[in-house]
């Protein structure tokens, strides 16, 4: 299934599924769960079979954050935080944001600390009804990382994202839904079945489709509303010439299903 010490990686059809595994601590996040799950992010961006990546908890918890019982330098050592964040937590994130496949997060139980910031991260979200994203970081004294700032802003607006973070609030699978963190909100009992199915139908989708859309969300948030369409216009122009373009057309108009391939 996976040589991962801390990560379970498997493959069922197109989608690869990662699975956090620690549940004795909530899958917290250690230093080598850290580090095995950019490889394992990595490993699914290059596999040219994989076209979604689902990515899970195992146990209770999606993920509880850092993993506090690590042995850390004394406060006195300034800079230390911002190179750890730097070198091991930045790339985990980016992980997710750079990868050209689509990433679904799964979150069951908590998603805390920078685990919320791992399932908001990714390009859609579906949560167990009794799931929940918590800012816990104010609550011990520190600031969200992870981007939390910037994904709580986007979605939520200045107002509620700061009320989040100051009160160190729990916010709840139906409200991640209703302000448009989760995509879907299921029974816990049926969570993972229905996030396969889900992955399984997005992986039907063109490719081409997923990847440069995936891009031009993100590019959005900083370009004009020129550069944007710009931007449309060359991706577009890739999809044109490729092959699933032309199995598209040709599928449309004998009324079947596609079959992408990705070229």
């Amino acid at each position: 299934m996976s040589n991962f010490e801390t990560l379970t990686y498997e493959l069922d059809g197109a989608v690869a599924i990662i699975t956090l595994n620690r549940p004795e601590s909530r899958n917290s996040l250690n230093r080598t769960l850290r580090r095995e799950f950019v490889e394992a992010m990595r490993k699914a961006d290059f596999d040219t079979d994989v076209r979604v990546i689902m990515l899970a908890g195992n146990g209770k918890g999606f993920c509880a954050g850092a993993d506090l019982q690590e042995m850390l330098p004394p406060p006195e050592d300034p800079g230390f935080v911002t190179s750890l964040i730097n070198s091991e937590y930045t790339p985990m994130l980016q992980s997710i944001t750079k990868n050209t496949k689509p990433v679904i997060s799964v979150v069951q139980g908590a998603a805390a600390g920078i685990g919320g910031a791992l399932a908001m991260a990714c390009d859609l979200m579906i949560m167990a009804e009794d799931s929940f994203l918590y800012s816990a970081f104010g609550a011990i004294g520190l600031v969200p990382d992870g981007g939390t700032h910037k994904l709580l802003q986007n979605a939520l607006g200045n107002k509620k994202a700061y009320e989040m973070i100051a009160f160190s609030q729990r916010l709840p699978a139906a409200d991640c839904e209703r302000w448009g963190l989760a995509n879907r909100v299921v029974p816990a009992e049926s969570l993972l079945s229905e996030a396969k199915a889900w992955a399984q139908q997005l992986a039907e989708q063109a490719p081409y489709t997923l990847t440069f859309s995936k891009k031009l969300i993100q590019e959005s948030q900083t370009s004009t509303f020129d550069q944007i369409m710009d931007r449309e216009s060359q991706c577009q122009d890739i999809c044109f010439q490729s092959d699933d373009f032309r199995e598209g057309g040709a599928a449309f108009f004998e009324k079947r299903k596609p079959q992408f391939k990705g070229r």
